[in-house]
């Protein structure tokens, strides 16, 4: 199963990673889309995402990213 859809929206929040067997979280997420401009133009892939790993390592990456590296994971409930 895949992490973000086609949409670049987010299936889940907590997931296991089959490649590693590592568990992950999505923390926050913030969008990079600026004020200014009409909401209509606002998009999923301008979105960053903070995530952290069960052994507490965080990292920050757009949904982009989290596409291409998260592709073959299953949900799970939260336990971090």
């Amino acid at each position: 199963m895949e992490l973000v859809d086609d949409k670049m929206s987010v299936e889940f929040r907590c997931w296991k990673c089959l490649d590693t067997n590592k568990c992950y979280q999505i923390r926050s997420s913030t969008t990079t889309f600026d004020l200014k401009k009409p909401s209509y133009l606002d998009k999923a892939h301008l979105v960053i995402d903070e995530i952290m790993r069960e052994d507490g390592v965080r990292k920050t990456l757009t949904r982009t990213q989290l596409k291409k590296r998260f592709n073959n994971v299953e949900q799970i409930e939260s336990k971090l």
